[in-house]
């Protein structure tokens, strides 16, 4: 049995980050490559990396049984679309499986294309073992396929225990792959240590893609990875939806980090009231070497936090970014323009204003977006305000909502607007000297002190500077 694995480049529209600046391993990819390898060869072809006639050329010399394509963003579900019919032209009655977020949350709509077989729902370590096993998607639970143009679903399956799923297969990734894996040119990697969200903010789907459950690693499990991430990075992103849900988990790996003497740096996302509230473990994850944290800021008006369900109020956020800031954290911060429906020029202006004062190391901007499986999407088409239904448009930058006293013409105005008068890391030499002054020099020094990485790093470090001197 032979599988090949697809990750399809980004959407065209994406910004969160110069282009090329920033490039993680295909890990849900990985994932699903580590639980079947030892039923089936597997390969897995980073369309970020390679194009698209290394694509053909792989298919048509490989022959895969199975051709497992990844699609998370819905605007690249056209692409995806793209890929699979290159699938079926070029192998030999290989059977295309799509997975990933836009497919499990319009599972029916996927499969109308000509060219997907079969749709994966939620995650698919186990779903998509099982396929292999039997050969056959029938009675497969968690899977969705077409027979005789009918679509059939099976029962849904069951979240299994994240510590009895098999890691990633990271030893899948081949030369030029590898080397491009990055973080503004920092070698980097990436892991799971959670899956899931408690919380239900109004324009997420994230509950309703993990059936409502919030589950995590054990920190063996979590620490066994890490030292396989460190033998070729010492910079690991931690890309769960929400990291900080139970702070004594978290103490414990940090703790963990710390005895293991991982000397690494790490990524991740937080929430503004789990800063407020917990201060004492940013600090203990700030000695663990986490550095880098994203939060979903989204407002600045208490009554459009509350309409959102973001749980936190407008103050929580200055004093979050303090704290974080005082601790050498680097702080990534998204904020929805229009997030309410009756804003005005008026309030688009004052949230511009107002995030400026903030100081965000990396602002971000998007648009409120009614993705498929949310509250915002049932509450839009309940309305009859939603303006588009083209997933090709749902790039959080394009207005799909109408609003009362705001055009489109207005609202893509103010996030180019937005953009432009907030730079990433704007006066980085300030920056530097409050991370380095909180954190100190041997803080770095240990998590860079092997000679071999350092001399790789350091035309790195000077794209990194040139590029945020630029704002390019």
């Amino acid at each position: 049995m032979r599988i090949l694995l697809i990750q399809p480049d980004y959407p065209k529209d994406y910004r969160y980050g110069p282009k090329g600046a920033i490039l993680f391993p295909p890990l849900g990819l990985e994932c699903i490559a580590g639980n079947i390898t030892d039923l089936a060869d597997v390969r897995i072809f980073d369309h970020r990396v390679f194009d698209i006639e290394k694509l053909k050329r792989e298919i048509s010399s490989y022959d895969p049984n199975y051709i497992g394509i990844s699609c998370n963003f819905s605007t690249q579900i056209y692409h995806v679309n793209a890929l699979a019919k290159i699938s079926k032209e070029y192998s030999n009655n290989g059977k295309i499986v799509l997975g990933g977020w836009h497919p499990t949350l319009a599972p029916d709509e996927t499969l109308y294309s000509p060219y997907v077989d079969i749709v994966v729902r939620s995650e698919g370590e186990l779903t998509f073992r099982e396929l292999i096993e039997k050969d056959n998607p029938k009675g497969v639970k968690g899977l969705s396929y077409k027979n005789n143009n009918k679509i059939i679903h099976n029962d849904t399956r069951k979240l299994e225990d994240l510590n009895l799923i098999k890691s990633p297969d990271r030893s899948l990734r081949i030369g030029k792959a590898r080397k491009r894996y990055n973080f503004f040119g920092i070698p980097a990697d990436c892991l799971e240590t959670s899956r899931g969200c408690p919380f239900r903010c109004k324009f997420c789907n994230v509950h309703n893609f993990y059936q409502h459950k919030y589950r995590i690693k054990n920190t063996q499990k979590i620490i066994k990875e890490l030292l396989e991430i460190r033998k070729h990075s010492r910079f690991a992103y931690i890309i769960d939806d929400n990291f900080m849900v139970f702070p004594d988990h978290i103490t414990d790996l940090c703790d963990a980090i710390i005895d293991t003497g991982l000397n690494m740096l790490f990524m991740t996302t937080a929430r503004v009231d789990m800063v407020s509230k917990h201060p004492q473990i940013f600090e203990k994850m700030a000695d663990a070497g986490f550095i880098f944290l994203f939060l979903g800021i989204e407002s600045f008006s208490n009554k459009t936090l509350k309409n959102l369900n973001k749980q936190f109020e407008f103050k929580e956020i200055r004093n979050a970014i303090k704290i974080l800031h005082d601790l050498g954290f680097i702080i990534q911060g998204n904020i929805i323009l229009g997030a309410n429906y009756d804003d005005t020029v008026a309030d688009l202006e004052s949230t511009i204003k107002i995030a400026k004062t903030l100081d965000l190391d990396l602002p971000t901007f998007s648009l409120l977006t009614p993705y498929p499986m949310t509250e915002l999407r049932t509450e839009v088409e309940d309305k009859g305000i939603l303006i588009d239904r083209e997933w090709r448009e749902y790039t959080w930058f394009k207005p799909m909502i109408k609003y009362p006293n705001l055009t489109s013409e207005q609202l893509e105005h103010y996030i180019q607007k937005a953009y432009s008068e907030l730079r990433f890391f704007s006066s980085p030499m300030r920056r530097i000297t409050r991370i380095t002054k909180s954190r100190g020099l041997p803080y770095f020094i240990r998590r860079f002190a092997n000679f071999k990485f350092m001399k790789s790093l350091i035309p790195s470090v000077k794209n990194m500077v040139s590029r945020l001197l630029t704002g390019g």
